[in-house]
């Protein structure tokens, strides 16, 4: 082992949970924010649409910065296996940084016309590239300083980060609706989560900057000698990408359905306040940051495929009961229960893919792997969930309609699980 590992094994293990999952947690927290004010980014930007075409057009432009996930996913998850997993976690924040700043002194379709919307565009497409390459290294990184018996608890700290950021972005938005008026939030609020994503990047990055690489130097000669992590994903583990891809679209679907769609959807269907379904998301979230390392540590008790498919399963077969009761009794309370109860389905059947992805490519290749199968299946099928969940219920007339296609996707994504490899307990590398 090289002096590089050593190195990287000689810092506190806390340390490095805390640090990463900080560090994704900001970086999160600004990818995040702009689904908390869609239907206001709707009403500046797009102001010659109806209002239901003003609140898809917003949404669309939050799913294109799903497609540019793959991309960034690839682009720097190869960067990752080829110099470092540190060096690509800090550029990603700087990059998330960056395009928040677009965003926040964006002029409105008022002042500037059709360039007001692909200013906004173009910013959520950098925020999609620098967030689908931020996933596959924070996880390589906690997955190779933990060990044979925590590995699954690890790796569940970066989907913990996420619902992290994700509470630090609903408690913004909820923060905002309380205490300014409709009239001011839509006249200057929304900017402020978004001025707050830039102020909070420098600390992301001073955090990333203290982590010890877990990429040796041989590793990095093998990855470059091999064609490339792209080339190697795409050919020699193609059959892995498929069905970690495959594997993942459950937990991808399900995820943005809950914690993107149903705040709006209370709202604009159910006509609960906005305030209501904000505080339903920050308990959402609060509860799947719980329930990700609860996850995590039964995987590595017990395995991963007993906890995915407990979960996954019994999401399928309670998803329509949940949103059933929800539209029975659109009230804060229920809608607070539900969202807590899906929380903890969600994150138990994301968490165990998440470290099965890992476990079975080779590490020249892991970051790229996580890249090609997690960030391509939340970009493709997680990404655009709110927009088609929102179309379902417009279509059919059904406020419950969205969780059939939940239904499906759990269904779906059980299948590929037959031919994956439960690797629980095994070395690493």
């Amino acid at each position: 082992m090289s002096t590089l590992a050593v190195n990287a094994r000689s810092i506190p293990k806390s340390k490095v949970i805390f640090a990463t999952t900080l560090g994704s947690a900001l970086e999160f927290y600004d990818f995040t924010i702009y689904g908390f004010f869609s239907i206001q980014i709707g009403t500046l930007f797009f102001p010659g649409a109806a209002q239901l075409n003003q609140f898809l057009l917003s949404i669309a432009v939050f799913g294109v910065g799903f497609v540019m996930r793959p991309l960034g996913g690839v682009v720097i998850g190869a960067y990752a296996d080829r110099a470092g997993r540190k060096r690509a976690m800090v550029l990603t924040i700087m990059m998330m940084a960056l395009s928040c700043a677009v965003i926040a002194c964006a002029p409105t379709y008022a002042m500037i016309g059709t360039a007001a919307p692909l200013l906004v565009l173009a910013a959520r497409m950098l925020q999609g590239f620098a967030a689908g390459g931020e996933f596959g290294p924070g996880t390589t990184l906690l997955v190779e300083y933990s060990t044979d018996k925590t590995r699954a608890f690890f790796a569940s700290w970066n989907f913990a980060a996420g619902a992290l950021g994700f509470i630090l972005a609903a408690g913004v938005a909820t923060l905002i609706n309380a205490t300014l008026s409709h009239d001011d939030v839509l006249a200057w609020g929304w900017r402020i989560p978004f001025l707050a994503g830039i102020v909070v990047a420098p600390a992301g990055v001073l955090i990333r900057r203290r982590l010890e690489e877990t990429l040796t130097s041989t590793d990095m000669r093998r990855s470059k000698s091999g064609g490339g992590a792209v080339k190697a994903a795409l050919t020699t583990h193609l059959r892995l990408t498929i069905l970690g891809t495959l594997a993942e679209l459950g937990g991808s679907i399900s995820v943005f359905v809950t914690s993107f769609f149903l705040p709006s959807h209370a709202v604009r269907t159910l006509h609960l306040s906005p305030t209501s379904a904000m505080l339903s998301s920050v308990l959402a979230g609060v509860v799947m940051f719980i329930a990700a390392p609860a996850a995590g540590y039964l995987a590595d008790r017990f395995s991963r495929k007993t906890v995915l498919v407990t979960a996954r399963v019994t999401l399928m077969l309670s998803v329509y009961p949940a949103f059933l009761l929800l539209g029975a009794k659109p009230t804060a309370l229920t809608l607070g229960a539900v969202s807590a109860y899906l929380g903890i389905l969600v994150s138990s059947q994301i968490v165990p893919v998440l470290v099965m992805i890992p476990e079975l490519f080779p590490k020249e290749v892991r970051a790229t792997g996580i890249a090609l199968t997690y960030v391509v299946s939340a970009s493709f099928f997680g990404g655009f969930s709110p927009f088609i969940a929102t179309w379902l219920v417009a279509a059919t007339g059904n406020p419950v309609a969205p969780a059939w296609y939940v239904a499906g996707a759990c269904l779906i994504s059980l299948i590929p699980i037959i031919w994956l490899r439960d690797r629980t307990g095994a070395k690493l590398d």
